[in-house]
């Protein structure tokens, strides 16, 4: 980063940490409304009995994000102003999809359940892949506007607040389901969700990006699926990296299904979706209190390790449970572990990449876990399909075990091999 960027970045970091605060925690409260883990796999149930409605939704959940960074890094490369992608395109392609989502509930959810199902699972893709084309420009605006030293930090607070109001939002989405019929109680939910989503696109605008410098090379880029096997050769680390990260894809083959089973298995109520997206959510945000200091101290690929161990527990308990209650140690591990990735997942990414080609390994990071995350979850329902869902979890545990071995293994925290030691402040 040259000289006069760090000036206007240092002269905006308070507005821009105070903004993107803010719009992280009303991101995170709108999310709780229809969530991806508990609340959409819920009502997806309630459209079909199926398993592999569900096995849609969760590959959408997982692999969404992921699987189209590769293909967008070029043209993030080319942004000079990241947020102009985040805002403009993210409006269309992230935001406007749960407007939709409440409408379809209010409207044709009761009348018209095939159509319903099959529109749910096409605005899920529309927003989870939506939020995977702008994603490498929110990750490589995030990691030009707040320094290394504070991104631990500002992650894992922003996600705190965000964990607190979904925590809250979580709670009152278990009362409206309880309270009201379907899929009126669904309605109401996804319409919080809009709004909050709405308000935080809102805020997001707000934050103040200086353009980067005109590029140096005039050479014509190699084209994208050359670069991966480039950098994958060059970078034994990083690709130790991406095996760990593959078999974390492969440990959340359950993840999807988790809430829909309990329900089913121990009769609870609906509401109880909302309880368990209220557990998780709080442990996410004791979580983050912990990882964003521990990231910013010992370095992201501690946070990473226990992530993968979180998993292990959690879906080994899932998997041996003989009463409903153990069942939230599984959701409490399931939010340890998305709190693992948030903090360091993401942020670890522009450690190992060399400044001009961040946007290329952010791209080459998420698309390839994102192809092991758009197959998983499909496997997963056919797994469930013939043997059950307690043996799906037993495989997602035992996947997300050997993650946590090769991190342990394979892995060096690419700031301690740099020889620059984290900071402890």
């Amino acid at each position: 980063m040259n000289t006069t960027l760090q000036e206007e970045v240092r002269r905006h970091l308070r507005h821009n940490i105070l903004v993107n605060t803010l719009e992280g925690t009303f991101f995170w409260i709108g999310m709780a409304f229809y969530s991806y883990q508990t609340v959409l796999p819920l009502f997806v149930s309630k459209l079909s009995d199926s398993p592999y409605p569900l096995g849609i939704l969760a590959m959408l959940g997982n692999s969404g994000w992921l699987l189209p960074q590769l293909f967008t890094a070029r043209w993030v490369q080319r942004t000079p102003v990241k947020k102009n992608i985040v805002v403009r395109v993210g409006f269309f392609s992230e935001r406007l999809p749960y407007v939709l989502l409440a409408l379809l509930a209010w409207t044709i959810a009761r009348p018209y359940p095939r159509v319903a199902l099959v529109a749910t699972l096409v605005i899920a893709a529309w927003g989870a892949y939506g939020a995977g084309l702008i994603a490498i420009a929110w990750q490589s605006m995030i990691a030009k506007i707040i320094p290394q030293e504070l991104r631990g930090r500002f992650i894992g607070v922003t996600s705190a607040l965000g964990m607190i109001g979904g925590a809250l939002a979580a709670s009152f989405v278990a009362y409206v389901l309880n309270a009201y019929p379907f899929p009126r109680n669904f309605a109401i939910s996804f319409s919080l969700g809009a709004l909050f989503t709405l308000l935080s696109w809102f805020i997001l605008s707000l934050t103040r990006e200086p353009p980067d410098p005109p590029l140096e090379s005039s050479e014509e880029p190699l084209p994208l699926w050359r670069e991966v096997p480039r950098v994958l050769r060059r970078d034994a680390n990083f690709a130790g990296f991406l095996l760990a990260r593959g078999l974390g894809a492969l440990g959340l083959m359950g993840m999807g299904f988790l809430a829909v089973y309990a329900i089913r298995r121990w009769h609870l109520s609906d509401g109880q979706a909302g309880v368990f997206g209220s557990v998780m959510m709080g442990s996410q945000f004791l979580a983050y209190l912990v990882l964003g200091v521990l990231a910013d101290r010992q370095g992201h690929k501690r946070v990473l390790e226990l992530g993968a161990l979180a998993t292990a527990l959690g879906f080994g308990v899932a998997t041996l449970a003989p009463l409903p209650h153990f069942i939230y140690l599984s959701f409490v591990g399931l939010g340890m572990m998305q709190a693992s990735y948030i903090v360091s997942g993401m942020m670890i990414v522009p450690e190992f990449a060399p400044p001009e080609e961040l946007a290329i390994y952010f791209g080459i990071a998420s698309t390839l876990t994102g192809m092991v995350a758009v197959l998983v979850p499909i496997v997963g329902a056919w797994i469930a399909s013939l043997w059950g869902y307690p043996t799906v979890f037993a495989i997602s545990g035992g996947a997300a075990l050997l993650s946590w071995v090769v991190y342990a293994v394979r892995v060096q925290d690419p700031r301690f091999r740099q020889g620059t030691q984290p900071s402890e402040g």
